[in-house]
């Protein structure tokens, strides 16, 4: 490819995907200025094809997973856990608490009640200063105010606080990697709607969105990285008496599933677009149901899931039962059970729906020494 000019060669690489372009990195050093620059890795995100991958959160780690669906037997398979080490505290192992993907980007809280943004994929970290004001129930998501020449990240952090001994509020600030500080956003506004407590979020098109309720209904809560603002948007159901959990497909669809409390069939719904304000366009996909093959006997009841469109294939994780994970078929009643080695209860496994990418993530100048080694 030496004898190509360098427009064609760019244009060849940004359609290769990220795994495969990982390897060829350090190729020649025109590649790999290639690799850093940030105009080509947006291009990358933009063309190359999405490749996803199902990370599966325990233990206080991150396990990739090979799963092969079909219905003669599918089969899952855990990987080695991967393995992030601190440099500043001897090079121990980070435990991580909670992960939230966007774009190729993992934001973990680790289990020391700390925060950092990693790429798995190019072997990236940044750890995020607190400034000495952890909130120990503070939520935190990854997002980007999509300019038009490349997309700025930012993290957004909320907790909820009493603006009257009976009525409560909800705090929260904004962080800019490039000055590497908080800024306040909103100082308190009043809340008459709650988070489901189980709900982590889903980043879709740079926003995030979470599960909420109020007196009556079930709701989605969305977070626009653009506006710095929240919004409320519909669901396919609204009764608050049934279960929903958020998905993503490829980055491409936002998707949940749905069930009523008194049922073992779950709905998949997914939509790719979201039409205003406040609307959204829902298309129900297809259905399945649980049964109780293991030794939970209690109604199951999804907690984290992914979906192959293509087969109607489902694998979930089920609260009461965080040692299976599920795998569901719409056609021919197919199903069955994956046991998973985990310690950590109560907290049930969940799936991490993971993109590989190219983009970096954005370190601040002045702390060129905020760095971690990572092995994988």
């Amino acid at each position: 490819m030496s004898d190509l000019p360098p427009d064609l060669v760019e244009d060849i690489l940004s359609r290769v995907p990220a795994t495969s372009l990982k390897r060829l990195r350090f190729t020649c050093k025109q590649w790999n200025s290639l690799f850093k620059n940030r105009r080509f890795t947006e291009k990358h995100f933009c063309k190359a094809p999405k490749q996803s991958h199902v990370l599966l959160w325990k233990d206080y780690t991150v396990c990739p997973m090979s799963i092969n669906l079909n219905f003669s037997g599918s089969s899952i398979e855990f990987k080695s856990v991967l393995s992030l080490k601190d440099s500043h505290y001897n090079s121990e192992q980070v435990y991580i608490a909670k992960v939230f993907h966007c774009d190729g980007l993992l934001l973990c809280t680790t289990k020391d009640h700390r925060l950092l943004v990693w790429n798995p994929c190019l072997g990236e970290t940044r750890w995020i200063n607190f400034e000495n004001d952890y909130k120990p129930y503070s939520r935190f998501s990854l997002g980007y105010k999509n300019n038009k020449s490349c997309r700025s990240y930012k993290i957004l952090r909320f907790w909820t606080s009493y603006l009257t001994p009976n009525h409560i509020g909800l705090r929260y600030n904004i962080y800019e990697f490039t000055t590497d500080s908080w800024r306040v956003l909103i100082d308190k506004v009043s809340l008459n709607y709650f988070l489901i407590e189980s709900e982590n979020g889903v980043s879709f098109k740079g926003n995030t969105y979470w599960l909420a309720l109020d007196e009556e209904t079930n709701f989605l809560l969305g977070f626009d990285f653009t506006m710095e603002r929240f919004k409320r948007l519909c669901l396919p159901s609204n009764k608050n008496c049934d279960t929903m959990v958020l998905s993503v497909v490829r980055e491409e669809k936002l998707s949940v599933s749905h069930q009523n409390f008194c049922s073992s069939k779950m709905d998949i719904w997914m939509t790719n677009r979201i039409d205003s304000e406040t609307d959204m366009s829902w298309k129900k996909y297809f259905s399945v149901e649980f049964k109780i093959l293991s030794m939970c006997h209690s109604l199951p009841f999804c907690n984290s899931f992914l979906i192959d469109e293509e087969k109607k294939i489902v694998i979930s994780t089920v609260r009461g039962n965080e040692n299976m994970v599920n795998i569901i078929g719409a056609y021919n009643a197919y199903y069955a059970e994956v046991p998973v080695e985990s310690t950590n209860w109560p907290c049930s496994p969940y799936f991490v729906s993971y993109v590989p990418s190219l983009v970096q993530i954005q370190q601040c100048k002045s702390k060129e020494n905020n760095k971690t080694s990572l092995e994988m």
